[in-house]
């Protein structure tokens, strides 16, 4: 939509165009619209997130005199300037009656819903549902999918956990990445011979049109977006030109029938819309190039016009030129004096860089012996018989103390490159043998991961001339970095490809990973860099001490990548050994020399389970280091329920859907912002009241304060103590429960909706003023509740029993109970039958034993007491 209205304006230059994204959150689409209207636009273009909650500020711009045009998703008025977007209800008629086709008017559905409170969704649902009246065709089943990709495909996973894909031939998404999503699910279930429906149809390597084409989807329908018609109303309205205020945008069906044509008129139109950005990006080269010649043109004439003058001045500059070379020859004096000082200062310099690299090689040197001194006891440690239990401990201690040692020993290559101390030792090798022994140290980490790792080559007799020690180190950086980067169940190839018209060899390492950007792939031999995009964070130093490595055998390595479209590296080494010096070369056979150990965390030794009650309190743990989370979860699974999240937005889900009782998140997670999550959680009704301790190594006073006012209830710095984070998460919890027990103790029965602004009274006080406000009512239920205070009844339920220790029928029931006592003690005249009914009771032998239960007496046993 955005493209399209940018290419729109081209038309009109005298229009400009601000965009603000709301990214799904109403509240802040409601604060950016009145931050436009307090700005003074001329025209607001509104895409409401959610229907009913957008309207209000929608009527306000529009009662201003501001005109509105909404697109996309409707309101809940007419008060606005002009509507554009496509029918939301006709999309739904159309898919219904292509299924009904499709499917032959039976079997089941599964309909995947966007945002519930937004019009597309719901109008969407009212066509198909239309479309499907008359038909054997059943909506069996309906998930929450909210417009996004990983929220359906979580929600889709839950499904399955308790249902049998069987009950559903169809599944249907409100647009096309839900229905992807929903394939992939299955496809990784290995569950086949569904069909699947979109809605879009977007252009693009991963829209609508292209899983169509990939036999992805069965089919979707184009829900035009009208950026374009958009920007053309609002001229019409700007310019006081006649417009339309319904402008209806039309769908069709996409298929395998009509798919690759749709597809070749897609693709031209994104390569129109960049000839037209290129050649609008020429233009402005060409008025840039055209504004600097008229400057140059001012200044040449200025300066033309200066030199006239200037001649009119010349006999009298005769006179002052000997003081004039006077005051050169002092000047150039005083820049001598200036020069030799900077020779000076270099000088110094350089040799104060030398005894910092002095200082790092000693240091490294150092950390080598107490490695050495752990890495020897840990070895012991492991194979004796009495450390069963703490055997998972003492492998990560391991893993950790050779991933130290491995670094060290980098930092030390890499002086002694810059010291030109590395010395080449090539001789003759068998290269396919020496590289499988490589293999093989890797090869436990493929098959835990399910990763095809394989060596491909046509002849497994090539001799190479090369250091063994220097090609290991190479092989083992490339080979650590394909894992690091490949998902599970990709592939790692290794191909060797003899180049005979170049007398050389190639070494291809080739993985389906995450890829890599442009930008990144420029400087990924660099040392120390690390990439913007790069979610696993490394050192920066492997792939330049191998690309060092590979020189000094006169050879070279390049890098070929894309994002998401996996990585290669390319490592050329000539045949022969006429490209060595002498002194390079070693005599005698080809020895191969054991690899370098790989770290990868191995499986735990099996040790009985440890049982925890089944109302043991649950901690969400939002650490993306895999290591770290395993051994949290460990330790602290003997005690809570463990839910694990290795990004903010899975840690967001989980803490929306689980409600733990208490969260640990670090402040770094794959390159996010944890504040965004403690923001988000510490701002939502449903997971406001749940505590949040920061686990991070950014332990910096502006952090802790920047967490203090995000609302962290705990800040612990890395590395970190397990004993005192157990007692510190267990002072909260003991705290929470004091709170709710001052709540329960506080919460009167005549009571009005608090204003507080902090968002646990807030939810309190709104839950009990519905409750006390309604349930007189017999009918009154959890349902009614849940509507009001806008949660589900999932929701309602462990907010209800997290903050007040109640069941929300419980808590009703006791009010309803407080309310008969008071009615019981001051009206002696209504009969107890008539109080029971009036506080909700349908019955009055419940109300009687009810109340007994509660207070151990009867109601008429109660009045008699107390009024005698």
């Amino acid at each position: 939509m955005h493209e399209e209205m940018y290419r729109e304006l081209s038309f009109y230059p005298e229009l400009s165009l601000t965009i603000k994204d709301a990214k799904g959150d109403n509240s802040l689409q409601i604060q950016q619209i009145r931050e436009f209207m307090e700005e003074g636009v001329d025209l607001l273009i509104v895409s409401p997130n959610e229907s009913a909650p957008i309207t209000p500020i929608v009527e306000e711009a529009f009662n201003l005199g501001i005109p509105v045009i909404v697109v996309d998703r409707k309101i809940t008025s007419n008060q606005y300037s002009a509507y554009v977007g496509g029918d939301n209800y006709e999309v739904g008629l159309t898919a219904g009656q292509y299924i009904r086709n499709l499917m032959e008017d039976k079997g089941q559905i599964l309909e995947i819903w966007g945002l519930e409170g937004s019009s597309p969704a719901i109008e969407r649902h009212q066509g198909l549902m239309a479309a499907l009246e008359g038909s054997e065709i059943d909506l069996t089943v309906k998930i929450r999918g909210e417009w996004e990709k990983d929220t359906a495909k979580n929600r889709l996973k839950e499904y399955l956990l308790e249902e049998d894909p069987n009950t559903f031939d169809l599944v249907l998404g409100h647009n096309d990445v839900m229905a992807i999503g929903a394939y992939e699910v299955l496809q990784s279930k290995g569950v086949s011979g569904k069909q699947f429906i979109g809605i879009d149809a977007l252009p693009g390597p991963y829209g609508g049109i292209q899983a169509v084409s990939d036999q992805v989807l069965n089919a979707t329908f184009f829900y035009p977006t009208g950026g374009d018609q958009a920007i053309e109303v609002a001229y019409q309205i700007l310019s006081g030109l006649p417009f339309d205020k319904q402008n209806i945008l039309q769908t069709a069906a996409v298929d395998s029938s009509n798919v690759k044509i749709m597809k070749l008129q897609t693709d031209k139109i994104i390569d129109q819309q960049s000839n037209i950005l290129r050649q609008k990006e020429r233009i402005g080269v060409q008025l840039e190039i055209y504004h600097n010649q008229r400057t140059f043109l001012f200044g040449f004439g200025l300066t033309l016009f200066i030199a006239i003058i200037s001649l009119a001045y010349v006999f009298k500059s005769l006179r002052e030129k000997q003081e004039i070379n006077e005051e050169l020859k002092d000047k150039n004096k005083e820049i001598s004096e200036q020069k030799d000082k900077i020779v000076e200062y270099s000088e110094k310099a350089e040799i104060a860089t030398q005894q910092k690299f002095e200082f790092f090689t000693n240091i490294s040197h150092e950390f080598r012996t107490p490695l050495t001194l752990i890495q020897g006891p840990i070895e012991d440690l492991l194979h004796h018989p009495t450390t069963g239990p703490f055997k998972g401990e003492l492998k990560l201690i391991k893993m950790n103390t050779n991933r130290l040692l491995r670094l060290v020993n980098q930092l030390m290559d890499i002086r002694k490159l810059d010291n030109q101390r590395m010395k080449l030792n090539v001789r003759e090798n068998d290269l396919i043998p020496f590289l499988e022994m490589i293999m093989a140290s890797f090869k436990p980490l493929a098959q835990k991961r399910n990763i095809t790792f394989r060596l491909l080559t046509e002849d497994k007799n090539l001799k190479v001339w090369f250091d063994p020690m220097m090609m290991d180190k190479v092989m083992f950086n490339l080979l650590s970095n394909a894992f690091k980067f490949t998902p599970d169940r990709g592939s790692i190839l290794i191909k060797i490809r003899l180049q005979q018209l170049e007398n050389s060899i190639s070494i291809v390492v080739e993985d389906t990973g995450t890829g890599m950007d442009a930008e990144t792939a420029e400087h990924v031999f660099e040392r120390f860099y690390q990439g913007k995009n790069n979610a696993k964070s490394g050192t920066g130093i492997g792939l330049a001490l191998s690309k060092e490595l590979v020189h000094l055998h006169q050879g070279s390595i390049k890098v070929h990548t894309s994002i998401h479209e996996g990585t290669q590296f390319v490592v050329n080494l000539l045949l022969g050994h006429s490209h060595f010096q002498d002194t390079d070369k070693m005599t005698g056979e080809s020895q191969l020399i054991a690899p370098e150990e790989v770290n990868f965390e191995e499986e735990d030794t099996p040790t009985s389970p440890v049982i925890i009650p089944e109302d043991a309190l649950t901690l969400l743990i939002i650490e993306d280091d895999e290591a770290i989370r395993k051994y949290m979860s460990r330790q602290l699974s003997k005690t809570y329920h463990i839910l694990e999240a290795e990004s903010i937005d899975a840690g967001i889900a989980k803490a929306l859907d689980q409600l733990p009782d208490l969260i640990t998140c670090d402040l770094m997670v794959q390159k996010q912002s944890g504040y965004e999550a403690i923001q988000r959680l510490k701002n939502d009704v449903r997971t406001s009241h749940i505590p949040i301790i920061v686990i991070t190594a950014k332990g910096e006073i502006e952090d802790k304060i920047e967490g203090i006012r995000q609302g962290v209830d705990d800040y612990i710095s890395k590395p970190f103590s397990m004993v005192l984070l157990s007692e510190r998460i267990k002072m909260l919890l003991a705290n929470r429960q004091k709170l709710r027990e001052h709540y329960l103790h506080q919460l009167p029965i005549e009571r009005s909706l608090d204003t507080s602004s902090s968002p646990d009274k807030k939810f309190i006080s709104e839950f009990t003023a519905v409750v006390e406000q309604h349930c007189h009512h017999p009918s009154f239920s959890v349902n009614d509740i849940a509507e009001k205070v806008g949660l589900s009844r999932g929701q309602l339920y462990r907010k209800t029993k997290a903050m007040l220790g109640y069941t929300v029928n419980e808590y009703i029931n006791k009010v309803r109970l407080k309310k008969a006592k008071h009615l019981l003690l001051n009206s002696p005249e209504k009969a107890i039958s008539e109080i029971a009914f009036m506080v909700g009771f349908t019955s009055s032998a419940y109300f009687s034993t009810a109340f007994k239960n509660h207070y151990a007496i009867t109601p008429s046993e109660f009045r008699d007491k107390n009024l005698k």
